[in-house]
């Protein structure tokens, strides 16, 4: 089992300035409750955040807010889909998504549509082909598809389970079944990001400890049908629930934070060799211990580019289930 320890040197290697090692402003705290498993999405001129959980870990969320700058938020729509958190949210030809997600005792699989910028949800499909998960990654493509990949579920027993399928749509509504098994392994806690004309899905977990972490990074350039291995030990550490971005001109891929409240940055032009960029995300160089739980990285958070600008959005500061959750939203300049 790796070291807390070890992870720790892993994260503080020395960085020098860059282009990606900017300054870190925080856009407000507190206009939503603090909360982990959020998602949200950049369309247009505005952010949308839906959900989460929240209340020291306790509860569940089923609101909708929108923003043009981070820093002011208007609730749009509450209660008009099942509270859940690590569900996804995605824009399409003018229309936001919502799909999957869990609370304690339940995962989804139904998707919610809204055509009029978030006040008004309608169930697309309550049953989804694909079979209820959380932490799934989740993107649209550059040709016009919803794909949904991996993410976790309790089996029968009640087990904490892992998928490693991969679904794609052009509704929501019909779902055809890309690999009901791809060459990576199940996990949740993945992210799927569109780069250099491929498909990428970067680390993920098996559990929350350091040993079930994963780091590897696969590759689909047939839309999800076929995975290749980018690179399986690459130069950050193995994380979930940590952010990754491509920057707008489509050059650099962005790895940020994740478990166990990490405050790093890496980019990657290749999406196989990456460089430390910076390891005060948030302007946080706080101590990562298991003990005391004292530190200032995050997981759990939703990473997105609006207007120029890495933004990142709520979070949690816990090693435990329960615990210190951010309401927060912060920024740096990408231009």
């Amino acid at each position: 089992m790796a070291s807390f320890k070890a992870l720790l040197v892993a994260s503080v290697a020395t960085v020098g300035s860059s282009a990606f090692d900017g300054e870190w402003t925080k856009l407000q705290d507190g206009a939503w409750s603090g909360r982990e498993g959020l998602m949200a999405v950049s369309a247009g001129d505005t952010i949308y955040m839906s959900g989460g959980r929240d209340s020291a870990g306790v509860g569940f969320e089923s609101d909708v807010w929108a923003s043009e700058n981070g820093t002011e938020w208007q609730l749009l729509a509450n209660d008009q889909f099942g509270d859940r958190a690590y569900h996804s949210m995605l824009e399409m030809d003018g229309c936001l998504y919502i799909m999957a997600g869990q609370t304690f005792s339940t995962f989804y699989n139904d998707v919610w549509k809204s055509c009029d910028e978030g006040s008004t949800w309608t169930a697309a499909t309550e049953d989804a082909a694909w079979p209820e998960r959380a932490g799934q990654a989740a993107i649209v493509t550059s040709d016009g598809e919803m794909i949904v990949a991996g993410g976790c579920y309790n089996d029968e027993s009640g087990t904490r389970s892992f998928r490693s399928d991969v679904w794609a749509s052009t509704d929501g509504v019909n779902w055809e079944l890309r690999t009901a098994e791809a060459e990576w392994a199940a996990r949740s806690g993945p992210r799927l990001v569109e780069f250099q004309g491929k498909l990428y899905i970067v680390a993920g977990e098996i559990g929350f400890t350091p040993s079930t972490q994963l780091v590897d990074i696969w590759s689909s350039d047939d839309g999800g049908r076929t995975w290749s291995l980018v690179v399986e030990t690459p130069e950050f550490t193995a994380r979930s629930g940590h952010g990754v971005v491509v920057t707008p001109d489509g050059s650099t891929m962005l790895i940020v934070a994740g478990w166990p409240q990490l405050h790093d940055l890496w980019s990657s032009t290749d999406g196989v060799t990456f460089k430390q960029e910076s390891n005060e995300v948030w302007g946080c160089s706080g101590i990562i211990s298991s003990v005391s739980q004292v530190g200032c990285g995050k997981y759990d958070f939703w990473s997105l580019i609006h207007q120029g600008k890495l933004v990142t959005m709520g979070g949690s500061g816990a090693f435990s289930t329960f615990g210190k959750l951010y309401g927060d939203s912060w920024a740096m300049d990408l231009e």
